[in-house]
């Protein structure tokens, strides 16, 4: 937050519309010692660059940095042989108009290779230290005023240049913010998004735009920037233009990214200092200059005199909030048993917030749907979304409460929801289970639950899965060890209401849970979403490709967001395809199940070699691709894993 020593910053910039008289101030220092040894040998493999700055200046317009480079094991980096070196300084707060929010002014870049030409002065002290000065002075500059009292920054860029002996490095980012005379930490910054919020979607940021270059948030804000990029790619009206339509819950929230972190300073900034710029770049109908929308607002003066900061940050997270208040007061419990006429009886209790079970009248006229679906065979579903050419059964869908009354054919016994199927196609090992997936979508209003109407806003609950199998054996249950679930709300949030319109809507939590981890945690699956993502396709019988398998894949591939396998997956569980017949590719046709699914992702051209030739049947009869499901012969070669999908053994 800018103090008072800023504000004379401000000012003192205004003035330099008139007159660049300023000057910096303060004596020597003395002179510079020699560099110390960061440590020992020289680091043998490097899998990050650890960037510590030792020194940084501006000497009469030229910036010059000194810093030293460690591996993760604090072991010295020498002999790095390609970096780029970048210089910007930071308008204050208001310094450009009243209202107006800091910004970036980006000076240029230099790229220095040192087996070809530098444009600076490169320095490898050969111990991990190293030292760079600009060639150029940013007091030359024609488009920006060089100003000594403002806030300084240089950036580094670490090429993936194989050192001299061989050893690979990373790419890798590093900046550092200075006054120009002292190197002393300036007074002010611009840190507003730590690279962490970003990474809780993209894993890794360097993978989202210009080839693996760029991995820190701050180089990025730093780089787009008015002068340094074209109008509507400044970053803070970019990223929330690439984000806003992405129907991702944590997005309904503006501190999914912007949150409280050591270093995001500034996180507050986007309830704190409202700007045309920035809020119409998600409000993108509004056209404030023109009074569409909004009242005329030439510029960013009157802002914060009607949206403050507390009634900002309440208008964005409240959602999100009353959201959370509505789930945490309700959730489900429920049993399936399967009977010897192949029927399965379900009962589902409805539970308080402390989780005891309460009479389910007492909130039937605020439960606009509780909606079950029942397959057969949690490892492999044998009833399609629509009939299954090999059951010849459709999954059963049942709505057992909807706009607050009872649906035919069910029953309050003790105060909990009865149904029983029609006769499911049971049979021997895995088609033994049935399984039932629950949702359950309530009438709400802010934060309370409330009795339904033709209009009511709806807020989607905790799902519930039940097992049941008609021997009475212990039922078989879906594998949850290869999706990390955690990744999921990472991106959707806990308030992320799934399938809501056409369906109930759920949001995932630690009701589905079967199983736990080490620790004895619940581990949250995907496994339910099976009961409606059948082998045999969705809606479409498998022109959408909705089998479970792919339709993950597909979806979040064309969302562009999900790049690398280890952004979801903690473990493949190849042995999963051991129990899988084919899936339903396209309408009607069907594809082996391990080419199925790597062909989700994978354009079948691109994988190098004919796919019969390795067994597979790409969009046969449903017949032919079943009797090859357990014929290919993939995983004789491929052994992929999340790090490394492309391993083989050799």
């Amino acid at each position: 937050m800018m103090n008072a020593q800023t504000t004379k910053i401000a000012l003192l910039l205004a003035a330099s519309a008139v007159t660049m008289a300023l000057t910096g101030c303060g004596g020597s220092d003395g002179n510079d010692g020699n560099p110390g040894e960061p440590g020992g040998e020289p680091a043998p493999a490097i899998q990050t660059l650890n960037f510590t700055f030792d020194k940084s200046v501006v000497t009469n317009g030229v910036p010059s940095v000194e810093f030293t480079v460690t591996n993760e094991d604090d072991l010295p980096v020498v002999g790095l042989q390609k970096m780029r070196f970048a210089a910007a300084q930071l308008i204050p707060q208001g310094a450009t108009g009243a209202g107006n929010a800091s910004q970036w002014q980006y000076f240029g870049d230099e790229t220095c290779d040192v087996a070809a030409t530098c444009p600076g002065t490169f320095i490898d002290q050969k111990n991990g230290h190293y030292s760079y000065t600009f060639n150029m002075n940013l007091t030359a500059n024609a488009k920006i005023t060089y100003n000594d009292q403002l806030a300084q920054r240089v950036l580094i860029r670490a090429y993936n240049t194989p050192l001299p002996d061989g050893t690979q490095v990373p790419n890798s980012n590093a900046f550092v913010d200075f006054t120009a005379d002292t190197g002393a930490a300036p007074t002010y910054s611009r840190k507003i998004v730590a690279t962490e919020s970003c990474n809780t979607c993209h894993q890794d940021l360097a993978n989202v735009k210009h080839g693996g270059a760029y991995s820190d948030v701050n180089y990025c804000a730093t780089c787009h920037t008015a002068g340094k990029v074209g109008v509507g790619k400044e970053f803070n009206v970019l990223v929330h233009a690439k984000h806003k339509d992405l129907t991702l819950g944590s997005l309904e929230s503006c501190q999914s990214c912007h949150a409280a972190n050591d270093v995001a300073p500034d996180w507050g900034n986007w309830s704190r200092i409202p700007t045309a710029a920035t809020c119409g770049s998600c409000h993108s109908t509004v056209d404030f200059a023109a009074g569409k929308g909004h009242s005329q607002q030439l510029d960013n003066s009157n802002c914060i005199a009607c949206h403050n900061s507390d009634w900002t940050a309440e208008l964005h997270t409240g959602k999100t909030a009353d959201k959370k208040a509505v789930i945490a007061q309700l959730g489900m419990q429920a049993t399936l048993v399967g009977q010897t006429d192949d029927t399965a009886v379900l009962t589902v209790s409805i539970l308080d917030k402390d989780g005891n079970a309460i009479d389910a009248a007492t909130v039937q006229d605020k439960i606009k749907r509780l909606e079950t679906v029942t397959n057969v065979g949690p490892n492999f579903p044998i009833m399609g979304y629509n009939k299954s050419p090999g059951s010849g059964a459709a999954k059963i869908a049942k709505d057992l409460v909807k706009d607050g009354a009872l649906q035919d054919g069910v029953t309050l016994v003790d105060g909990k929801l009865v149904f029983t199927t029609p006769a499911l196609p049971f049979g021997a090992g895995d088609t033994d289970t049935a399984f039932t997936f629950i949702g359950l979508e309530m009438c709400s209003t802010g934060t309370s639950l409330t009795a339904c109407t033709v209009d009511s806003a709806t807020t989607s609950m905790k799902a519930e899965l039940a097992f049941g199998t008609k021997s009475g054996n212990a039922p078989s249950m879906r594998h949850v060890n290869s999706v990390n679930f955690s990744t999921c709300q990472g991106c959707h949030s806990d308030t992320f209401e799934i399938h809501k319109g056409h369906h109930s809507g759920f949001v995932m939590t630690e009701q589905v849970s079967h199983a736990k981890d080490a620790n004895g945690k619940a581990i949250v699956g995907v496994d339910g979403c099976v009961a409606c993502h059948t082998p045999d396709g969705t809606y479409a019988s498998g022109a959408n490709k909705g089998a479970f398998e792919m339709k993950l894949h597909v979806i979040h591939g064309e969302q562009g967001v999900i790049k690398e396998c280890t952004q979801c997956h903690n473990d493949f569980n190849l042995d999963a395809f051991k129990v899988k017949g084919a899936l339903a590719t396209s309408a009607g046709k069907y594809t082996t199940p391990i080419t199925a699914t790597c062909t989700s992702c994978h354009a079948p051209e691109s994988i190098g070699h004919g796919l019969e030739n390795m067994g597979a049947i790409v969009n046969g009869d449903y017949v032919q691709a079943n009797q090859a499901a357990q014929s290919e012969t993939c995983f004789y070669c491929h052994k992929p894993t999340p790090t490394d999908h492309t391993q083989v053994k050799m």
